[in-house]
């Protein structure tokens, strides 16, 4: 793989050009266009073009109208352009550098100087780059281990009382959809991306009092007494202490949030909710839409006491008041959001959930204000869509999905039933299914080998999948990325009987 800096020289003139490549000489990968259209499709075609040396004047498209494409796309704040003319007005360098150019080199060239430019931005940008991928890197990390210690949790819950151990999982997922929903309909409350990362976070504590409650009134499978749902609504109360009294820092957002949240979820609009018997914005907002969210699943989910109800009838049930009373604006929020609430936690279909968790990721990378201004969000929105179109394409057989930044690794079989998942990066994968060193070497050699243009590899291995070796086919998709240059940032593929 050839691992030189990319440079794309866009100039009507081959002698310019020649006289460019020869004055860098081989130490950059080369592209070249002779006109302002076909340096765009370049541009689209080839992730990674690290510079870009651009004329002014060509036919069909001149170089400044090669710059308001790049600026209107916001490409031109990930590809750094040097223009590069005989004009030396002092008007058009000013308007070439507010259209975004990194600098601006006159003919005749002197060598030095454009060896130097070229090398000093190209350095530049590789730093920037570099300090991306770094934060990116601990923005997926974070974002794993913040899912880590979730699943933890929602174990340690779920082992203790009939519950689904999902439900921590859907309270979290239907609380963020809930709040975006909320800011698109109203401003009221002036929600902030970060307000609803915490509020999100914040939702999976909303039970944690139930630790305290004996398991023989949460795992009763008939009705509870008057003095059995006295002790189980005690719940919300000990949660609030239990926040309160392991000495965290209670006037963090998260704690504070927190605290709200586990007292006050089962509060209602009109006071007749408990402990504290709040109306109406006396709850705070945080509370309100994690009690909305928790009803629903508690609705469209089995407990030892119910059967599930489904989605339909959840949904008339909260909006006729047969649950309490709600927030109106919360129960418009609820309405709009049915139909993809009724995809998100069926069992139909995974890709809203994929889709969803890219926008969600997208809206975290964007809110970090320490990244560099681009259009991140796009990127991984593509990688997502780029899964769920490989998976749909290959359904029915036992899917791979590796994190190459986390090390993170599932399979899954056909019935969307896990049978591996590991989060360590130095686990070694092919010893686990007893695939032969062989077989190993040859995977590698081929994933070493895929690019952004050739992504897929197929091979035939033997291996033991579910207690059973035999033949199989093996399929591994590399995902792609401009966030990260120095390789692939995940993996995706299926493997199936060879017989």
């Amino acid at each position: 793989m050839d691992k030189r800096q990319k440079i794309l020289i866009v100039d009507d003139s081959k002698f310019n050009r020649d006289i460019l490549k020869e004055i860098l000489g081989e130490t950059y990968n080369y592209l070249e266009a002779e006109n302002g259209n076909q340096a765009i499709q370049m541009i689209g075609e080839n992730i990674g073009i690290d510079l870009m040396l651009l004329d002014i004047n060509m036919p069909q498209m001149n170089g400044f109208e090669v710059l308001k494409i790049m600026k209107r796309s916001q490409c031109i704040e990930e590809t750094p352009v040097i223009m590069i003319s005989s004009e030396e007005s002092v008007d058009t360098m000013r308007e070439a550098y507010e259209m975004g150019i990194t600098d601006y080199i006159t003919r005749p060239f002197d060598s030095v100087i454009v060896k130097k430019r070229v090398q000093n931005t190209l350095s530049l940008y590789a730093n920037q780059n570099n300090l991306v991928n770094v934060v990116v890197d601990q923005i997926y990390e974070k974002e794993e281990n913040n899912n880590i210690m979730i699943r933890i949790l929602s174990s340690i819950l779920g082992s203790r009382n009939s519950e689904s151990r999902e439900h921590i999982l859907h309270i979290k997922t239907a609380t963020e959809m809930m709040l975006r929903q909320l800011i698109k309909i109203t401003d009221v409350y002036h929600l902030t991306e970060a307000d609803i990362a915490l509020i999100t976070t914040a939702s999976s504590l909303h039970d944690i009092g139930k630790i305290y409650i004996p398991e023989e009134i949460l795992n009763k499978p008939g009705r509870l007494t008057d003095e059995e749902f006295k002790i189980m609504k005690t719940h919300s109360k000990l949660g609030a202490d239990i926040i309160q009294d392991i000495h965290l820092p209670q006037e963090k957002p998260l704690v504070h949030t927190a605290w709200e949240i586990c007292r006050w979820h089962h509060e209602r609009w009109d006071g007749k909710g408990y402990p504290d018997g709040l109306k109406g914005e006396e709850i705070p907002i945080s509370a309100q839409v994690v009690s909305i969210a928790d009803v629903y699943d508690a609705l469209t989910s089995e407990r030892c006491y119910k059967k599930a109800f489904d989605h339909d009838t959840a949904i008339k049930m909260i909006l006729d008041g047969q649950c309490g009373q709600f927030n109106p604006i919360l129960l418009k929020c609820l309405k709009e959001l049915s139909p993809r609430l009724f995809k998100m936690f069926s069992n139909e279909t995974d890709d809203s959930k994929q889709y969803y968790e890219a926008q969600r990721l997208s809206n975290e990378i964007l809110s970090e204000k320490s990244l560099p201004r681009k259009n991140y969000s796009q990127h991984l929105i593509k990688v997502m869509q780029e899964k769920i179109d490989f998976f749909k394409k290959n359904s029915g057989r036992n899917s791979v999905d590796y994190n190459a930044v986390s090390g993170l690794l599932t399979i899954i079989n056909e019935n969307q039933q896990t049978l591996y998942q590991r989060d360590d990066p130095k686990f070694d994968v092919f010893k686990e299914f007893e695939v032969s060193e062989e077989d190993v070497q040859h995977i590698k050699g081929l994933l070493a080998h895929t690019s952004v243009q050739d992504k897929e590899i197929s091979v035939q291995i033997e291996a033991k999948l579910e207690n059973n070796r035999q033949l199989y086919n093996l399929k591994l998709h590399t995902l792609w990325s401009p966030l990260k240059k120095d390789g692939y940032i995940g993996i995706i593929g299926y493997i199936d009987s060879a017989k």
